[in-house]
């Protein structure tokens, strides 16, 4: 029984003793947060955080005008068209829905920009407030994400 224990006991000291002598690496730069130390992670060259890549934007919403501008003409959210459905039954008894899609069908930047606008006046005027929550219910396509970009904070 003991060369048994010998042979489990050996492998995992010697573990313990090689895991512990080499220090975690940090990957993080100490800074003060907030008025406590902690430890911030961000790329240890930079001096500071880096605040925006473009100067003026500070929010996603600043974000998403601007690359609306910049690329007023571009291709920005492509959708394909439901032909038709299908259910299908493996041979384990489970079914799943087969679908047979269309072509995409593009939206530009500026056309989005131009949706998103007019969702946000409509929510406007309907008096949604600033500051108001509001839910979306709605499958993950691109008048989901024209949405988001309207109750965006900023």
């Amino acid at each position: 029984m003991s060369p048994y224990i010998f042979g489990v006991i050996l492998p995992l000291l010697v573990t313990l003793l090689v895991r512990n002598k080499n220090p975690p690496k940090r990957r993080g730069v100490p800074v003060q947060t907030s008025g406590e130390a902690g430890l911030v992670i961000r790329n240890s060259r930079l001096e500071s955080p880096v605040q925006s890549a473009w100067e003026g934007v500070a929010t996603l919403a600043e974000l998403f005008e601007e690359a609306c501008k910049t690329h007023s003409e571009r291709l920005f959210l492509g959708t394909r068209v439901v032909l038709a459905r299908e259910l299908e039954s493996g041979p384990d008894g489970r079914s799943f829905e087969k679908l047979h899609l269309g072509d995409y069908g593009w939206l530009s930047y500026d056309t989005a920009f131009d949706v998103v606008s007019s969702f946000a006046s409509g929510l406007a005027f309907l008096a949604h407030a600033r500051e108001e929550r509001a839910a979306i219910f709605a499958d993950t396509r691109q008048e989901w994400f024209m949405a988001l970009q309207v109750l965006l904070p900023g």
